[in-house]
C-alpha cells in the first residue's frame, strides 16, 4: 500500500515542477556546460547550491541551470569544487546574488507552509510571464 503524501510533499513537488519549468524556458533547453539541446529524461534542471545547503534556494531560479544528464551526473556532482568555479566564472552576477541570498537564509528555521505557498504564487507568476513573452515573440 502506497503511503499518502503529506501536504509540505505535494506543494513541494509542484514547486518544484514549476521551477524546472521556468529554468528549462529560461536556458532554451540548452545544457550550460556543453551547449547541447536537450529534451525529456536528457534535460535535467540542476541546484548550484545543494538542497541540503539552503533549502529555501531550492525553488529560486536562479539557483538552477539546464543541464545534460552527462553534464549533470558526470561533471557536477564529480567536480564540485571545479564546477562551482566554473559557474562563478560563467554566471558572476547570478553567483553574487546567490551567494548573498544564501547567506541570507542562515537566519532563517524551518520554512512554513505559508511560505511555500508564496513561493507557488510567485512560480506561476512568473511562469505565466515567461510564456506571454514567448508567445509575444512568436507571433513576430
Amino acid at each position: 500500500m502506497r503511503k499518502k503524501k503529506s501536504e509540505r510533499k505535494k506543494i513541494k513537488d509542484r514547486l518544484e515542477k514549476l521551477v524546472k519549468t521556468i529554468v528549462k524556458i529560461r536556458d532554451n533547453y540548452t545544457c550550460q556546460m556543453c551547449g547541447k539541446r536537450v529534451e525529456g529524461v536528457n534535460c535535467h534542471g540542476s541546484h548550484v547550491i545543494p538542497v541540503s545547503a539552503d533549502g529555501r534556494l531550492a525553488f529560486d531560479p536562479e539557483n538552477l541551470k539546464v543541464l545534460c544528464y552527462h553534464c549533470h551526473l558526470q561533471v557536477w556532482h564529480l567536480n564540485v569544487v571545479d564546477s562551482g568555479l566554473w559557474f562563478e566564472k560563467t554566471f558572476p552576477e547570478r553567483w553574487e546574488s546567490l551567494k548573498a541570498k544564501h547567506l541570507a537564509n542562515k537566519q532563517f528555521n524551518t520554512i512554513k507552509m505559508w511560505e511555500y505557498d508564496v513561493m507557488e504564487q510567485d512560480l506561476k507568476e512568473a511562469l505565466s510571464e515567461i510564456q506571454n513573452k514567448q508567445a509575444e515573440d512568436e507571433s513576430y
